[in-house]
């Protein structure tokens, strides 16, 4: 943000461009926030999932590669059809293109924390329940010893 100061001072820009450099700034900020964040989730959601199977580094490696990919073919049919179809037609078809995985995630990826605690949840019963039977067990045996 002091670098955009500095050049807008340095160039003598109006506000008008002033406003957009901070404009366009802040949007780089935001992706790169949203990029940490993605890239840490989607690392923990893939743990989540493959959990137990022993298969982590496959799916992890599965799901990089997909994401890979997909920026990749995404650049170049984005600029495929901006070029033949107009920005607008390619912005509106990328955007069904990722809504289609969005709505599959949404529908069928399974919640794991709420299973994880749900099934928490019931073993703490159990053990609770030992716990209680255990406990009138050895009190019926004080009582038939003495």
């Amino acid at each position: 943000l002091i670098l955009v100061f500095l050049t807008a001072i340095k160039n003598g820009m109006d506000e008008t461009s002033m406003f957009l450099q901070v404009v366009i700034l802040s949007t780089q900020i935001l992706d790169g926030v949203g990029a940490g964040i993605f890239g840490t989730m989607y690392i923990l959601v893939t743990s989540d999932v493959s959990a137990g199977t022993g298969r982590f580094s496959l799916t992890l490696g599965v799901t990089t590669a997909a994401m890979s990919i997909g920026g990749t073919v995404s650049g170049y049919l984005g600029q495929a059809l901006a070029q033949d179809l107009g920005y607008e037609r390619a912005f509106v078809i990328l955007g069904f293109m990722a809504l289609v995985p969005a709505l599959s995630y949404m529908f069928f990826m399974p919640e794991t924390l709420n299973y994880k605690s749900e099934e928490a949840a019931a073993t703490s019963v159990e053990d609770s329940a030992n716990v209680e039977l255990k406990e009138k067990s050895a009190a019926n045996e004080e009582r038939t010893i003495v």
